[in-house]
């Protein structure tokens, strides 16, 4: 057994040897030129988007200094005949530019004006949906961008450009408030993700999605991760032909990221890397598969290390996880389609009404059971667990929920589980946690149950 173990890490050490000679040859290129390329292109990528976000705020801060909208303001009166005369200015302003809508507030009167008709009386003072005014007037920033997921779907969904007007000694006349359908934006993000494969997000300074080209991400994913909420201009080569950038943006408070997907490369000698890498690496996950067989068979010890073993429930633990891993990387097999992390709800409570050892090892015997040799499962920490299915998003779905239903029949306790389909582009870390906020939603959401993708 010895001997054959010998022979396998030869096999792969040798591999490895012959990889990063052909990595090195294949790469005899400049670094340098290659992510200078990379960063124009992330600077190009950028201010295409960003063309389309700083339209409104381009027209808001026209419509701030227009000499009409300021006199109007200072000289309101008849509502009937104010109201027409900003239908008329308001309308042009939302056909000419093609904006969702293009809206007027007064701080003399509080009409809120739009394009089609005086909307309402506004109540900053007595109306939670009106406090924004006052907030926006007592700020000191000229303009702020909020953007709004209607509940009835992307077709409502808008960004708003609210611009302070004022008189030449500084008075707070208004605002000025075009808006842009949201998926206007989305479709310009597609298209600029298509064209140079690429994945484009901005976020709020807490790492909150606000415009992505899939709707369902909007106001739900964090990428704080990414951004790390450092406010400067970030740009990494995280791997042959893949990069990561992020840029915060002053005027809005936003974070600009852009990640490389399946960038395709038009060189064959980089198709011959991939080939004699893709062949290499088969050979190695054969030695490797026949290697851990015949030892399993052979010798009866366990391939964990004690490091590696939770000492209450046997299994794995964050230890064997990193070990195999890592966590900031990328998963080195294909094998696992799924992750999953689920914890025991109000486990504090459980822990005091009952056994929290017996409680943990009951939830694990009755994941084992489901779960069968169709994956692994690890005790990442506490009450907290995480599961590498090797099954499809739909499998793994139905397992989690017979999973809960079968903890829940047993009356003392229940649990929350996040479940997303495993993205290999994605690191590790960012699998992991978009499982884990699955997870804290359902558990906000009063625990017992599964959230997926």
């Amino acid at each position: 057994m010895r001997k054959l173990a010998y022979i396998a890490i030869g096999t792969i050490s040798a591999s490895i040897l012959i990889l990063c000679a052909v990595f090195f040859f294949i790469t005899n290129i400049s670094e340098k030129t290659v992510r200078k390329a990379d960063q124009i292109l992330c600077e190009h990528i950028r201010d295409a988007a960003l063309k389309k976000l700083n339209e409104p705020i381009i027209v808001s801060k026209m419509m701030a200094s227009d000499g009409f909208l300021l006199n109007f303001l200072q000289n309101e009166g008849d509502l009937d005949s104010d109201t027409e005369t900003m239908k008329s200015y308001l309308s042009r302003i939302q056909n000419n530019f093609g904006f969702a809508q293009a809206t007027l507030i007064s701080a003399k009167t509080y009409r809120y004006y739009r394009d089609d008709k005086m909307y309402k009386i506004i109540n900053p003072t007595g109306y939670s949906h009106d406090l924004w005014f006052n907030l926006f007037e007592a700020g000191y920033k000229d303009f702020s961008v909020n953007v709004f997921r209607h509940i009835r779907g992307i077709d409502y969904s808008k960004m708003y450009v609210n611009y302070r007007i004022q008189n030449a000694d500084g008075k707070f006349l208004g605002v000025a408030s075009p808006s842009i359908y949201i998926k206007d934006v989305m479709a310009a993000f597609s298209e600029l993700e298509e064209k140079y494969h690429v994945k484009i997000n901005t976020t709020d300074s807490s790492g909150i999605v606000n415009i992505d080209s899939t709707f369902s991400e909007i106001m739900v994913a964090n990428l704080s991760h990414l951004t790390g909420n450092k406010k400067e201009n970030q740009f990494k080569k995280t791997g042959l032909t893949s990069f990561f950038a992020s840029y915060y943006l002053p005027d809005f408070d936003w974070y600009f990221i852009i990640r490389s997907t399946d960038k395709t490369e038009n060189n064959t000698r980089f198709l011959l890397f991939y080939l004699i890498a893709v062949s290499i690496l088969s050979i190695d996950l054969f030695v490797l598969f026949m290697t851990t067989k015949i030892l399993r068979s052979q010798n009866n010890v366990s391939i964990f290390s004690k490091e590696q073993l939770d000492k209450l429930t046997g299994l794995p633990n964050r230890n064997y996880f990193k070990d195999q891993f890592g966590e900031r990387g990328l998963f080195n097999t294909t094998i696992y389609k799924c992750i999953a992390v689920f914890d025991i709800d109000y486990f504090k409570e459980a822990n005091d009404n009952m056994n929290g050892d017996q409680a943990l090892l009951s939830v694990v015997k009755k994941m084992s059971a489901l779960l069968e040799n169709h994956g692994v499962m690890l005790r990442w920490g506490g009450d907290e667990f995480v599961v590498l299915f090797e099954l499809p998003l739909e499998n793994a779905y139905k397992i989690c929920r017979d999973f809960c239903k079968s903890i829940e029949e047993n009356g003392l306790i229940t649990v929350s589980i996040g479940l997303t389909a495993v993205n290999l582009s994605d690191s590790i870390k960012t699998n992991y946690h978009r499982a884990a906020r699955y997870c804290y939603m359902v558990k906000e959401l009063g625990g017992n149950g599964v959230k997926k993708d």
